[in-house]
């Protein structure tokens, strides 16, 4: 039986079907093609897209001087973030105070949120370069707050840039409190915000976090579900090598922030020391003998950090434990061979770059008897102290239920270690920070005295190994990290529909 032709009607009924695929293959190889082509548009340039703020920037002139102030002010800032800067400065003036939450022509803000378990005081202050990028990025104002130990106002008050948290009453006011005891309420007011990295591993991140999530979370915040909220918060912690990674390769920004000139000039831009810790400072710099940080001609000093905690023994290169360390046995034997350590390094360096000046040595340790001990021992080699009372150093995220000024020691000795030319670190980061926003040339004068899983995560410039045979032997750590995929998270998301649809 001779086959049945198919009808006209069926025919163009298949031809318009082919056409339609085609037509949707098309169209999906289209917008492919174009979502690829604004990701690389959009990622040559740093904070896109401000057209509806730019009117104010600069007064009735533009993008004039006023946007340029803080440019101007601190060359070594990036481009970008200098111009965040003016525009974050620009809209806190436009709205002052609550302003910048009620009025709703305002930009939404960013909130780096410490309610608890934030780390010290590196992992809440050594991201700053992350911290503003994903102010940038979503295109809000950058601010701080800090449950535990206190608000962070009680230690670091805004200097050119106003970082603060206003007051309002649609706020919980233990958001406010200095008493660290509420800070489990103000835990659960800031948990009222919404999280730019909601559904995402936020605290101890692996590869997809830098690598997907964080493009996924910022799409979000601009583009997506969340974009109508004004205020966001997060908490991550930097990794240094992943934002110098996507600066490079999504921006084409060569200025890795974290070990350049552009740090100290960031955070001094954003800090000054409150009132109290300032009266704290201005009597260290005159007990330990230091020079002021404007004297720019004062003799060199060097800044000896040794972190001694229980558990760091039997670790060797691992983390450090929780609690004061007991005075007595071996570990105040290990305490006192790994400072003497440190000290012999400090002094091996001190020959070879500032032997015709006279030593000169500050020591510092989270154990006050070993502060205590270095003193008492080595006064006449040059060691200065402060505070030989034997009182214990609290730690700003470990040790709670403190009044504000209990906590000064943590901020001056970081802030007297700034001012040094060379650093000695061991365990930890804390003594890097000081690195980190130093303004004496220490980056370029770092000797490391005991090693530390964690430094792998910060260090990313050039130091000294001093091992137990005193050489001083040049090193650098780099993080290794996957590569970071072109990535367009709209683009991902429809996939992900279509893969659904079919």
């Amino acid at each position: 039986m001779p086959a049945k032709s198919k009808s006209p009607q069926r025919q163009r009924g298949n031809a318009f079907g082919r056409l339609v695929s085609i037509g949707t293959a098309g169209l999906i190889a289209f917008q492919f093609h174009y979502m690829l082509s604004q990701t690389r548009r959009l990622s040559a340039s740093l904070f896109q897209d401000t057209s509806r703020f730019d009117a104010f920037v600069g007064g009735s002139s533009g993008r004039g001087s006023a946007a340029s102030s803080i440019g101007q002010q601190t060359p070594r800032l990036p481009k970008w973030l200098a111009d965040y800067f003016d525009w974050h400065v620009a809209m806190r003036k436009k709205y002052p105070g609550n302003k910048i939450l009620t009025d709703p022509d305002a930009p939404g803000v960013l909130i780096k949120a410490c309610a608890h378990k934030c780390g010290g005081l590196h992992d809440r202050l050594g991201g700053l370069g992350w911290d503003l990028y994903l102010a940038n990025q979503t295109r809000r104002v950058f601010l701080m707050h800090w449950c535990i130990p206190a608000p962070v106002e009680e230690f670091l008050q805004p200097n050119a840039v106003d970082w603060t948290l206003p007051e309002w009453e649609m706020w919980d006011e233990r958001l406010f409190s200095n008493l660290t005891q509420t800070h489990f309420h103000c835990s659960r007011a800031v948990e009222e915000w919404k999280g730019l990295f909601d559904g995402y591993v936020e605290y101890m991140q692996g590869g997809d976090f830098f690598e997907r999530n964080v493009d996924l979370a910022l799409d979000r915040a601009v583009n997506g579900e969340y974009r109508h909220h004004k205020v966001l918060r997060y908490k991550v912690l930097g990794v240094d090598r992943r934002l110098q990674q996507r600066l490079l390769l999504r921006h084409n920004e060569k200025d890795q922030i974290a070990w350049t000139d552009s740090f100290p000039a960031m955070f001094w831009t954003l800090f000054k020391p409150s009132e109290g810790l300032q009266k704290e400072l201005d009597k260290a710099f005159l007990e330990l003998g230091v020079p002021a940080p404007r004297d720019r001609n004062a003799p060199p000093f060097y800044a000896i950090h040794a972190r001694i905690r229980p558990g760091l023994q039997n670790r060797g290169q691992g983390r450090t434990g929780q609690v004061r360390l007991a005075w007595n046995g071996t570990q105040k034997q290990f305490a006192i061979n790994v400072a003497e350590h440190a000290m012999e390094c400090a002094q091996k360096r001190h020959l070879d770059r500032h032997a015709f000046y006279p030593s000169h040595y500050v020591f510092y340790a989270d154990s006050e008897d070993l502060v205590t001990y270095m003193g008492h021992e080595h006064n006449a080699d040059g060691v200065h102290v402060r505070n030989m009372t034997g009182v214990e150093a609290l730690h700003v995220d470990r040790q709670q239920g403190y009044p504000p000024p209990s906590y000064y020691p943590a901020f001056v000795d970081l802030f007297v270690a700034a001012q040094a030319s060379c650093i000695i670190f061991g365990a930890g980061n804390y003594a890097l920070l000081a690195a980190k926003i130093n303004t004496r040339g220490a980056r370029q004068c770092l000797i490391r005295h005991y090693p530390d899983a964690s430094h792998k995560l910060v260090l990313g410039t050039e130091f000294v190994d001093c091992n137990e045979n005193m050489d001083l032997t040049p090193n650098y750590l780099e993080m290794e990290v996957s590569e970071l995929p072109e990535y367009n998270p709209k683009l991902e998301r429809q996939l992900e529909r279509l893969m659904e649809m079919g």
